[in-house]
């Protein structure tokens, strides 16, 4: 499996402000989240890894004041493009944009095509500005490695965030309290300040500006009752959009930003870009593409006819494969499976659950009740495979004689514990199967329950398995 990274974000996370000024490849979510992202090291017998994730933005805890800045990332390698960041609302503003950037693209942002050539060990160690210019001091690790388009773009990128204030017009770089003449091995000059202009030719800006592009509602969008067509924007968190594109694909012009959890009518037409599926919408604006893998059908389980057979069918094979220590990619939609174990999903590709449930690696799985994040706490969390924390827990749970399956009703566990929040915002928009078992053991009075939500989504008119959420009490 690739080395992955898990990544802890307070819900309510990504991006209201896509509409401030990034352009995200994909159409898909660009995220700010406001959690704090740290790397869980695990003992195990592969070398050191941590749980995969999606996304979040800073590493430091955001107080409840926050705002949103433009950091500007490269988006296909090509372009600088404007991602609308969430940083605490301090005094220190420009020092926060450039946090962020070192920070780097999230996961997810990684997966829709932007990245960084700013090392993400390099330390902001001052800024000042004073008359119109910006003197940013970093650190050596800024100048370390790569080649001379890395340099030139890392340059850029400094330079596109913090001019994107309107006290800035050009910037004087510093590295470790000196400052620079001649950056890095590649003897690039900075022996003058340097503007926005000083690099337009090598590194453009994404010609999109999402200042004036609307974001739609469930209000602004064509009516969809009965429509068995229709889905519904799904994997996107609260604050985060979905982008609609003038025609398939991340290099083409933002028309448009869907509210998450909106539901769509698609007009037919599919394109294959790269390995994204894109579908073509109708929208306030007229035709608009987004990419697949952020909508769901949107219809619910008929309530009167559940237990659906396919449906239960499906969640059986699961189980079978799981216990047999198979290729859970049967029965997982083609995008991968997400799992929610005690914080926000993190995504398995589909090429990675071909082997996962016989991949040795272990990873420190977040716990209900100990912090993953503090050392001492960790101590107590055993390390775990797949296998051990997803796959034999779900199989115990699903043969358990007392088991109790619900359709898109969550359950309240054996403690009274409110079952309204075990389910990610980015998973709500899916029909789920709540799979229940209600503790065993008599010395526990029923508080050693566990329960599983099974996200169905469809692909091909057959019910596929899309995310498992777990919620548990473990004495």
């Amino acid at each position: 499996m690739k080395r992955l990274t898990i990544l802890f974000v307070a819900l309510a996370l990504l991006f209201a402000a896509c509409g401030g000024g990034d352009d995200v490849g994909d159409a898909g979510p660009v995220t700010t989240g406001d959690g704090a992202s740290a790397p869980v090291t695990t003992t195990t017998q592969a070398p050191v890894t941590t749980l995969p994730s999606d996304p979040a933005v800073t590493t430091t805890t955001v107080p409840e004041a926050t705002q949103f800045v433009d950091v500007y990332f490269l988006q296909d390698g090509q372009y600088a493009t404007a991602v609308a960041t969430r940083i605490p609302t301090t005094p220190d503003v420009a020092a926060n944009a450039i946090r962020a950037l070192i920070a780097g693209p999230t996961a997810t942002q990684q997966e829709i095509g932007l990245s960084s050539s700013v090392p993400t060990d390099t330390l902001l160690l001052g800024i000042t500005i004073e008359n119109g210019l910006a003197t940013v001091d970093l650190s050596r690790e800024f100048e370390a490695g790569g080649g001379s388009f890395a340099m030139i773009t890392r340059l850029a990128q400094v330079v596109y965030t913090m001019t994107q204030f309107p006290s800035v017009d050009e910037v004087v770089f510093w590295l470790d309290g000196a400052p620079v003449t001649v950056f890095s091995s590649e003897g690039l000059l900075l022996e003058e300040p340097v503007s926005r202009d000083d690099y337009l030719a090598a590194v453009p800006l994404t010609p999109t500006v999402l200042d004036d592009i609307p974001r739609w509602e469930q209000a602004d969008l064509p009516a969809v009752a009965g429509n068995p067509d229709a889905r519904r924007v799904v994997l996107v968190a609260e604050d985060d959009v979905l982008n609609v594109r003038l025609a398939p694909g991340v290099s083409n012009e933002i028309i448009g930003m869907l509210a998450p959890d909106a539901v769509v009518i698609p007009t037919g037409p599919q394109a294959q870009v790269g390995s994204s599926t894109w579908i073509e919408l109708v929208t306030p604006a007229g035709a608009g593409w987004v990419n697949g893998h952020f909508l769901a059908d949107a219809a619910p389980f008929d309530a009167a006819t559940f237990p659906d057979g396919a449906v239960l069918a499906v969640i059986q094979e699961m189980s079978e494969i799981m216990a047999a220590r198979g290729d859970l990619s049967a029965v997982v939609h083609s995008r991968g499976l997400y799992v929610s174990h005690h914080e926000a999903p993190i995504r398995f590709t589909a090429e990675e659950l071909t082997d996962v449930l016989t991949d040795p690696t272990t990873y420190k799985w977040p716990s209900n009740t100990l912090n993953v994040n503090d050392p001492d706490e960790a101590k107590e969390i055993p390390d775990r495979t797949f296998t051990q924390a997803v796959g034999d827990r779900f199989v115990s749970t699903w043969d358990d004689p007392d088991r109790v399956t619900t359709a898109n009703e969550p359950i309240e566990g054996g403690n009274g514990r409110i079952a309204e929040y075990a389910i990610p915002f980015e998973l709500k928009g899916f029909n789920y199967v709540g799979v229940y078992d209600p503790g065993d053991n008599p010395d526990y009075g029923g508080l050693d329950w566990t329960i599983w939500y099974v996200s169905i989504d469809y692909e091909d008119g057959q019910p596929v398995v899309a995310a498992l959420t777990l919620d548990e009490w473990a004495p």
